[in-house]
Formats: C-alpha cells, structure tokens, sequence
C-alpha cells in the first residue's frame, strides 16, 4: 500500500511543477470549430472500383506503393479512410503524427473520436472509431517514433499488442519489446479511457494538459501534446508540461520535433 502511494504521488508530481494541482480552474483553447476531418483528405486508390480489404492487399496488387490516404473494407462492406504505409514488403497504418506543428490537437472528444487534420502533411490523428477498426482486425503492433531536437536522432519503439475495449476506448498495451533502447512509459496507461478536454478524466488531466489521451493521474509520455516550434526544453503551463514528451528521454520539460504512432500486423 505504501509503495502505490508513492508511485501515485510520483505521478501527479512528474506531470505537472509545483506541489498543488489546479484542478479544474486552468483556462484552454477551445477545439477548433472547422478542424478538418481525416475523411476529408485525398484518397490515392478514390478511382479504384477494387474493395480492398487493407493496406496488404493494396501492396500486393502492385498497383500503388505510395505511402498516403487509402480506403479499405475491413468488413468488406463499409468501408473507411487509413494511412498507409509501406516498407520492407509490409504495410503499417499511422494513427497519430505531428511534425510541421501547423495542427492543432486541442479538440473535443467527438474529433478525436471521428479523426482530424492531415496525417499525409504531418499533423492528424486518424481517429478512434478507426484505430478501434484496425486494432479489432487483427493491426496490434504498435510502433512509436520519435524525433530529439539534438542531430535530430531518433528512438524507434515498439509494442506487441495495442488494442482497444469498452467503455470510452478503453486502452490495453502488452508485450513490450524495444527494453534495450528506452524504459516503457506507455504502459503506465494500460487500461484507462481516453479523455478529453470536454469527456475530462477524474484527475481532470485532459483539461489541464490539453490534450486527448488514456490519462493516468497523468502520464509519462504525451505523443498528442502541444507542438514546440523552437523544440526541446520547456516551461509548464498552468503547471502542468503539456508538450511532446517521453520521460524516459530527456524528461517530461522535453518537447520532440517529431512523433508518430502507427499499427501492424505480427
């Protein structure tokens, strides 16, 4: 009991500066009213009366090996909008990425439920409905990339098994494969709901970090964090530091130039 006390008092202190939690009072953005929705976007295989089923079949038709916006039938009857990608023979779907920082991912729950920006400029998040889609269907591989702000390196991570329950998205993460490069800060979230500025957690987390994520009282990493142009180092807001941070690399005041979150098959 006492070893849970502390982990949770380390939580709450990590994700924000200070001894006391603004719950509730911190003011935000509002979600942008006329965000583009990921269904928007420009679909490479439009003109294609072929249904494929994913992104594997549009490889193996040879008939695109552009990475972009694609429509699949995961049930083969309605059909939705990913972001194919293929390397090495294999396709992967990217979920989440922010990069040029023109996106914003301060939005309501029903955004990030349906999809916003554009994955193919470099700032959208896919959306929860799809992901959820992917994840049922059999893409559990989860592979996040990040981008440092000194000689731009890189760390490549990945997770055996991603997926997504009831209620609210309810996020279950296993299988942790990527130990020798950077400690596990995602799995600290397995089995919360994801929230939002307007669904808020208990902790009211979403509100005061303004981002939608899996919170737990809060988080050791926050890839749907504020974008920093000038990257790296940064102050709180409010307390609470709300950019895009991994803390086992370079700690939560850390803002990446670059993260991404993509899905595949085993």
């Amino acid at each position: 009991m006492i070893l849970y006390l502390i982990l949770g008092a380390f939580v709450v202190v990590g994700a924000q500066e200070g001894d006391k939690k603004p719950v509730g009072s911190v003011e935000f953005e509002q979600p942008t009213a006329d965000v583009k929705s990921h269904s928007d976007v420009s679909v490479l295989n439009d003109a294609d009366y072929a249904k494929y089923h994913d992104c594997d079949e549009i490889l193996a038709s040879g008939s695109y090996k552009e990475a972009g916006s694609y429509r699949i039938y995961l049930n083969q009857s309605e059909p939705i909008v990913v972001f194919c990608e293929f390397e090495l023979g294999a396709a992967s779907y990217v979920f989440s990425i922010q990069k040029h920082g023109w996106g914003d991912f301060v939005q309501g729950y029903y955004n990030y439920e349906w999809g916003f920006g554009s994955i193919s400029d470099g700032s959208g998040w896919l959306g929860l409905r799809r992901i959820k889609a992917l994840t049922d269907a059999g893409n559990n591989v989860l592979t996040v990339t990040m981008q440092g702000c000194i000689l731009r390196e890189k760390r490549k991570l990945v997770w055996n098994h991603f997926s997504l329950g009831s209620p609210r998205y309810r996020l279950n993460i296993t299988g942790y494969a990527s130990g020798h490069v950077l400690p596990d800060d995602l799995s600290h979230n397995n089995g919360m709901l994801f929230s939002s500025i307007d669904e808020p957690d208990a902790n009211n987390c979403a509100v005061n970090m303004r981002a939608g994520w899996w919170y737990n009282n809060c988080t050791y990493t926050l890839p749907t964090g504020r974008y920093y142009v000038y990257c790296g180092h940064y102050p709180p807001r409010n307390q609470f530091y709300d950019g895009l941070f991994y803390k086992d690399w370079r700690g939560f005041g850390y803002s990446m130039t670059y993260f991404r979150m993509a899905l595949s098959r085993n």
